[in-house]
C-alpha cells in the first residue's frame, strides 16, 4: 500500500537497537505476566480457560522466546531489520495463540496486538512496518475463522475487520509520528554536534593564542587559563584549581584595584625576574568572574626598538665615513703627539684621547655589525658538547684556569635548533660580562655554566660570584647604550637578548643560591621536531 511508503531516514544504528532494546523489555515483562496468572491462577480467570494444557506451553516457550530475544538484542547479533522482523512476527503468532487459548477476541487480548504493530511503525520504515500489520490482521482472521469451524457460535467478523483497520491505522500514525521523533532527533544530535565541534574549535584557538588568557572566580583562584597564560605566569600544565595570589601579586593587586577603583589601564609587570613583562587587561563575566587578558610587552618592545636600532644602523652607515676620518685623523694625531712628548701631562691625554677614539670606534662597528646582521640559520645543537668546547675555547683565548670556570652538566641528551653562531656570540658575551663582574680573590669558582631542564624547558645558566647587577641597572640592564662600565658600549647585553628572541630563546636575569646568573631558556615545544 502506498500510503505507508513514507521515505522515513532512519536514526542511527545505536538508537535502533535501543529501542529495540526497550520493547524486548516490554515483551519479556508481557510473557512473565501471562504464565504467571495462568500457572498461579491469579485473577483474569479467563486466561487459558479455552485450552489450558496448550495456554500453558505456549506462554512457556514465549517467555523463554523473550529471554532469548533480549540477549540477541542486546548483543545487537544480526542485521537489524532482520532481527526487529523475526521478533514482531514471532510476538505476532504467539499472541495469536494466547487469544485462541483464552477464548478468543470477545476477551479484548486482540489489543495486544496492536502494541506490537506500534512497535513495527516505530522500528521498521516503509513497508515493512505495513507487513506487520498485514500479519497481525491475517492472523486476527485466521483465528477467528478457526473458531468458527469448530463451532464457536456466532462469529463477528466485523469485530476481526476493525480491529484489522485499526491496525493499519495504528501502523500509519506510528510511521509519521516515528518520522518526526527521528527528524527531530537527527536535528538535535546535529546541533550536539555542532556545539561539540564549536566548544572544540574555541578551545583550540584559546589555547593557540599569543594572548594569555585566565578566569579568575570571586575568591581569587584561577578556574581556567590557556597555555600562553601559563607560560607568561610560569605555571606548569599539571596545576590546576590554584590560587593566583601563590604566583603573581602585582596582578592580585591590580585584579583588586581595578575590581574597586575600575582602572581600564595598568602598567605592565614583571610576574617572576626570569619570565617577560607581562601587560594585564580585565573584563567582568556574567557569573561574576574575572577574565583576564595577559599580553606580552617584549615582543612589542622588541619591535620598537628594532625599529629604533634599524633607523640608528642606516643612519650610522650614512655618516660613517665622514665620522671615521676625522676620528682616525685625531687617533693618528694623538700616536703623534704621544711620541714627541715625553711629559706625564701630555701622554695622559694622549691615553684619553686614544681610548676615547677607540670606544667611538667600536660603537660605530658594532652598530654596523647589527644592521647588517645575517638571517637566523638554526640548525640542531647538542648543549652539552657544544658548551664544552665553547669553553675550552673561552678558556683559552681569555688565559683563563679551569677552576675558575666550570660546567655543571644536568642533562646531556638536551638540543636545541638555533644559529650556531648566534648562540657562540650570546655565550661569549654573557661569560665576557660573568668574567669581568666576577671576584678574582674568592677561593670558590669564579664563573659557573649550568646546563639543565626545568618545567619544559631548557635553561642555561651563566653565573658569578660578584655583587650582581645594582637596582638602578635592573630597569633598564637590556636596554642598548646602558653600561655602568667605562669602556663598555652597553650593546651587548641587548645583542644577546634580541639574538635569543630571533631564534625562540628568551634571556633573563635572576638571582638564586648560585649566585647572579644570566639565563637563557628555550621552551622544549619548539624542539619537538628535533631528530
Amino acid at each position: 500500500m502506498k500510503v505507508f511508503n513514507i521515505g522515513i531516514v532512519p536514526s542511527s544504528s545505536t538508537a535502533l537497537w535501543r529501542e529495540l532494546a526497550a520493547f524486548s523489555l516490554y515483551r519479556l515483562f508481557l510473557a512473565a505476566v501471562l504464565f504467571s496468572v495462568f500457572y498461579f491462577k491469579l485473577p483474569p480467570e479467563f486466561l487459558g480457560h479455552a485450552a489450558p494444557e496448550l495456554y500453558g506451553r505456549i506462554s512457556l516457550l514465549y517467555l523463554l522466546t523473550a529471554v532469548i530475544f533480549i540477549g540477541i538484542t542486546l548483543k545487537k547479533l544480526g542485521r537489524f531489520e532482520s532481527s526487529a522482523r523475526l521478533q514482531l512476527v514471532l510476538d505476532v503468532v504467539f499472541i495469536t495463540f494466547i487469544i485462541n487459548t483464552s477464548g478468543g477476541l470477545h476477551t479484548g487480548l486482540g489489543l495486544l496486538l496492536v502494541v506490537v504493530v506500534v512497535a513495527g511503525g516505530t522500528l521498521i520504515p516503509g513497508r515493512l512496518s505495513a507487513f506487520i500489520a498485514a500479519i497481525a490482521t491475517l492472523s486476527v482472521l485466521l483465528e477467528v475463522s478457526y473458531s468458527q469451524i469448530l463451532g464457536g457460535g456466532i462469529t463477528k467478523y466485523s469485530h476481526a475487520g476493525m480491529l484489522g483497520a485499526t491496525f493499519f491505522a495504528t501502523a500509519l500514525l506510528s510511521q509519521i509520528l516515528s518520522q518526526k521523533m527521528m527528524a527531530s532527533q537527527r536535528v538535535a544530535e546535529q546541533r550536539a554536534k555542532d556545539i561539540t565541534n564549536l566548544a572544540v574549535l574555541n578551545e583550540h584557538i584559546i589555547s593557540s593564542m599569543q594572548t594569555g588568557i585566565v578566569v579568575v572566580d570571586i575568591q581569587g583562584r584561577v578556574t581556567q587559563s590557556n597555555h600562553s597564560a601559563r607560560k607568561l605566569l610560569g605555571l606548569s600544565h599539571e596545576q590546576s584549581n590554584y590560587g593566583l595570589k601563590a604566583f603573581s601579586i602585582p596582578l592580585v593587586e591590580q585584579l583588586s584595584r581595578w575590581k574597586h577603583e575600575r582602572i581600564p589601564r595598568f602598567e605592565p609587570f614583571r610576574p617572576r625576574e626570569d619570565l617577560p613583562e607581562v601587560l594585564a587587561r580585565f573584563t567582568a563575566l556574567n557569573t561574576g568572574e574575572a577574565l583576564i587578558y595577559l599580553d606580552d610587552t617584549s615582543e612589542l618592545a622588541q619591535q620598537a626598538q628594532q625599529l629604533k636600532l634599524a633607523s640608528l644602523g642606516r643612519l650610522t652607515a650614512s655618516i660613517a665615513h665622514e665620522i671615521r676620518n676625522p676620528l682616525g685623523a685625531i687617533s693618528h694625531a694623538g700616536e703623534l703627539l704621544a711620541e714627541n712628548h715625553d711629559d706625564e701631562v701630555t701622554v695622559k691625554l694622549t691615553d684619553i684621547i686614544q681610548r676615547h677614539s677607540a670606544r667611538v670606534n667600536g660603537i660605530i662597528e658594532t652598530i654596523l655589525h647589527m644592521s647588517r646582521r645575517k638571517t637566523v640559520e638554526p640548525k640542531v645543537v647538542i648543549l652539552a658538547l657544544w658548551l664544552e668546547k665553547f669553553i675550552n675555547e673561552f678558556c683559552e683565548i681569555k688565559t683563563i684556569k679551569k677552576p675558575d670556570l666550570i660546567l655543571n652538566v644536568s642533562t646531556s641528551l638536551a638540543k636545541v635548533s638555533m644559529d650556531a653562531e648566534q648562540l657562540h656570540q650570546v655565550m661569549w658575551n654573557l661569560l665576557e660580562n660573568a668574567w669581568q663582574y666576577s671576584v678574582s680573590d674568592n677561593s670558590s669558582q669564579r664563573v659557573e655554566v649550568k646546563l639543565f631542564n626545568r618545567d619544559n624547558e631548557v635553561i642555561i645558566d651563566v653565573c658569578d660570584n660578584g655583587e650582581g647587577v645594582s637596582e638602578t641597572m635592573k630597569a633598564n640592564l637590556f636596554e642598548p647604550f646602558n653600561s655602568d662600565r667605562q669602556d663598555g658600549t652597553g650593546l651587548g647585553l641587548y645583542l644577546a637578548r634580541e639574538l635569543c628572541q630571533a631564534n625562540g630563546a628568551h634571556l633573563s636575569y635572576i638571582v638564586d643560591g648560585s649566585g647572579h646568573c644570566f639565563r637563557v631558556s628555550f621552551p622544549v615545544e619548539r624542539q619537538e621536531n628535533l631528530q
